[in-house]
């Protein structure tokens, strides 16, 4: 599934428009992440093969959570939610961000990312002493319905 500015993703009944896109150079692969809006509702879409998972059939999808109290670097693992997480990626990352993306900017930023049973996923990422941290779980990809934008 190729995500492009504007379009609008359909996932549970609701309408995300692309507002922005973040491509993340980490251990020598690439991702992208689209910012999908819907009014207050921020979402994360991103192909969970790039992300932890060798699924090709599956997205990630994340949103920003602000009830996990840590500082750089985190633990090797995580309770989260009385889930454990364990560290599955770390380091550099180099970011490029396109389109509306208020949360992350351009440039170098340190990332962590964790796993769970059930496909669950946490993001840890440190760019210029801020903290952006994302939660969420791998769904198959039909369950969210691509509608190219203009």
């Amino acid at each position: 599934m190729k995500i492009q500015l504007r379009d609008v993703l359909c996932l549970s009944g609701r309408d995300y428009v692309v507002e922005g896109l973040v491509s993340m150079e980490v251990a020598g692969k690439t991702s992208l992440a689209a910012r999908a809006v819907d009014g207050a509702e921020v979402l994360w879409i991103e192909s969970a093969a790039s992300a932890v998972s060798a699924a090709s059939d599956r997205l990630l999808v994340l949103h920003q959570i602000k009830d996990l109290d840590l500082s750089p670097p985190p633990p090797e693992s995580i309770n989260y939610h009385g889930v454990p997480y364990v560290l599955r990626l770390s380091g550099r990352a180099t970011l490029v961000v396109s389109g509306v993306v208020p949360e992350r900017a351009t440039g170098p930023a340190q990332i962590w990312r964790y796993h769970t049973a059930g496909d669950l996923h946490l993001q840890i990422e440190e760019k210029d002493g801020r903290l952006l941290m994302l939660a969420g779980q791998t769904v198959l990809r039909g369950m969210i319905d691509l509608l190219p934008g203009h």
